[in-house]
Order: structure tokens, then C-alpha cells, then sequence
């Protein structure tokens, strides 16, 4: 008998009374009964309901902007569906299979990793369609270093995207420690500590694959205040704007970017181009007491001056571009 009762069944049990099919002592001998509830020691329960229904809320953000991305990427629409268990680590592994694409990762603000895992189906899949294939019969061999490479970058983009559904909760900066082909290898808690393991299953035409998310629990305590709902219903403490504004600045400032001086640009058909030998002299627009462009990534940005400085090439800045290309 639940706990609550619904007006049917209140009816029902007054009518059952004034008939004398079920009489008082019934009732008071069942609730005298002692309400066991199973409980494995193997699994003990570490999150409450309230904290799993937010991480279920987090990670079906999670899960969109992932459908959004890989439609994108796939050039088809891509439906995710995500769903969480909690099991233990050891039970984890034993699931992921050998070979599988496994990225250990962390965040800033995180005392230790979480993986992500991706079928290796998906993953030459995904890498035959970005390469321009047409993503059929995917191989079952361990990824070669390029094509960890290029995957690499894609999971950096999955895991930004994580991180944006986490920045209402705990905002973070993901980055990759390492990446491995067998599970077996892993181990980055105790084979008995209970993890969450998020699945979300990818999903476009007759295809189907999965990608998992463990969080390990000792990752996630510290943050376990604010996987509940109350938190979420009292509001997040707004975090000081300069303090955010600090961050993102210092990150920014890691962020590479390609500088070029362009000495100069001219056209020349192809014949001429199959015709150039050694010693030939190319013309180019720009006369050379003319200062230069400086572009960065690609986009013109500076003006500037070509020269030597301490024996080596190099380019001394003299003014800006506007957005126009003019000078300023």
C-alpha cells in the first residue's frame, strides 16, 4: 500500500468498511508491519533523488546541444536520448568494449577525472562523414595517431558543450589528460567507488551508437550542494562578474593564433606558375619602402614595417586596420 492514496482509493477503502468486506483490525495490523527496503551493500546509494533529477536535467541540456552539433557535423539530424545509472566503477569498465575510444578529462575546478567514452563505431563513422566519406562499414581496429588526432578535436567540442550545461551548477573549463583504446588501462578511482554513468544514445537513420560520461563520486561530492533542487529553486549565488570576466581573459590569452606578414600579393596564371625555375623574379604589388599587412588568423589586423632585429626576421608594427581593411 503507497503511502499516499488517492481520492478513488479512499472511496474505496470507506466503501469496502460500511460492506464489511475489510475490517479496521486489517488495517491496523498492516500498518503495524515493519516496511523493509532492500538495500546492496555492493551498491550503496550515494545521491539523492532530488540531486539525480538535476544531473537528469543537466545532462538532457547536454544532450541537445550535442543532437545541435552533431546534425551540424553529420549533415543530417542527429537525435540523442540520454538516460543515468549508478553502478560502480569496476561494473563501468567491464561494459566499455575492447577496443573502444576512451578520453580521460578534467576540469579546473575538479580534485581528479571523468571519462568519455565513444563506440568506436560512431567514432569511424563520424571521422569517414568528416572527411567527406559516406560513413559506411565502419572497421573494428584501434584508431591510428592521426585519426586520434582529428577525433581529439571533436570530443574538446563535446566536452565544451558539456561544460556549458554544467555553467548554470558549476561553471568549468574542460580539458583532455589522456586518451586510450582499452579500458583495462583506466583507472582513475577504486574498482568498488559508485560513479554516474550517463549514456547518451546517438541515433540517425538505421544507425545507432552510444557515448557514456562517468562521473566518479568522489569528483562530484564537493559539488553535491548543488545537484539538489532546493539550490535550484533558491537560485544560484550570482558570481561576481569581474571575477568571470578575469577568467575568461586569462583564458583567452592561452588561445594560439596564426600571425603572418604578407610582403606582398600578385596573380599569375598557371602555365606561368609550371614555368617558374630557379632565379626568377616574381613581381609583386607593393613597392618595397611600402609597409605591409599583418593578418591574424587570416583576417588583416595590423600595418607594419619588415626588417632584422637581433638576426632574425621580423616585423615592427606601425598602426591598425579598421573592419573595413583601411588604415586607421
Amino acid at each position: 500500500m503507497s503511502d499516499v492514496l488517492s481520492q478513488e482509493e479512499i472511496n474505496q477503502l470507506i466503501e469496502a468498511l460500511m460492506k464489511g468486506e475489510l475490517k479496521e483490525e486489517d488495517l491496523l495490523r498492516e500498518e503495524e508491519e515493519k516496511k523493509v527496503k532492500p538495500y546492496d551493500f555492493k551498491r550503496p546509494s550515494k545521491f539523492s533523488k532530488e540531486q539525480l533529477r538535476t544531473f537528469q536535467m543537466i545532462h538532457e541540456n547536454f544532450g541537445r546541444a550535442l543532437s545541435t552539433y552533431l546534425s551540424g557535423r553529420l549533415r543530417t539530424f542527429v537525435d540523442v536520448e540520454i538516460s543515468i545509472d549508478q553502478l560502480t566503477y569496476e561494473e563501468f569498465i567491464r561494459s566499455v568494449m575492447i577496443p573502444s575510444f576512451i578520453v580521460i578529462f578534467t576540469g579546473d575546478i575538479f580534485e581528479g577525472s571523468a571519462i568519455f567514452e565513444m563506440r568506436l563505431d560512431l567514432f569511424y563513422t563520424m571521422l569517414d562523414i568528416i572527411m567527406g566519406g559516406p560513413g559506411d562499414n565502419p572497421p573494428n581496429r584501434p584508431p591510428t595517431e592521426i585519426e586520434t588526432s582529428i577525433m581529439r578535436k571533436e570530443v574538446t567540442n563535446m566536452l565544451t558543450l558539456l561544460a556549458q550545461a554544467w555553467s548554470d551548477f558549476q561553471y568549468f573549463i574542460p580539458s583532455i589528460e589522456n586518451v586510450e583504446t582499452n579500458p583495462q588501462f583506466v583507472q582513475i578511482v577504486p574498482p568498488n567507488e559508485i560513479v554516474l554513468l550517463v549514456t547518451a544514445s546517438v541515433s540517425w537513420g538505421e544507425f545507432t551508437s552510444f557515448i557514456n560520461v562517468c562521473w566518479p563520486f568522489s569528483l562530484l561530492e564537493p559539488l553535491l550542494e548543488k545537484l539538489s533542487d532546493r539550490f535550484w529553486m533558491m537560485g544560484r549565488k550570482p558570481e561576481r562578474v569581474e571575477e568571470r570576466i578575469e577568467e575568461l581573459k586569462k583564458a583567452s590569452q592561452k588561445v594560439p593564433v596564426t600571425v603572418q606578414a604578407v610582403i606582398g600579393e600578385t596573380e599569375l596564371r598557371l602555365k606561368e606558375i609550371l614555368d617558374l625555375e630557379v632565379g626568377d623574379v616574381i613581381r609583386l604589388g607593393t613597392h618595397y619602402k611600402d609597409e605591409i599587412r599583418i593578418d591574424v588568423e587570416g583576417r588583416p589586423k595590423f600595418r607594419g614595417i619588415p626588417g632584422v632585429f637581433k638576426g632574425k626576421y621580423a616585423v615592427k608594427v606601425t598602426g591598425e586596420f579598421t573592419n573595413g581593411g583601411e588604415y586607421e
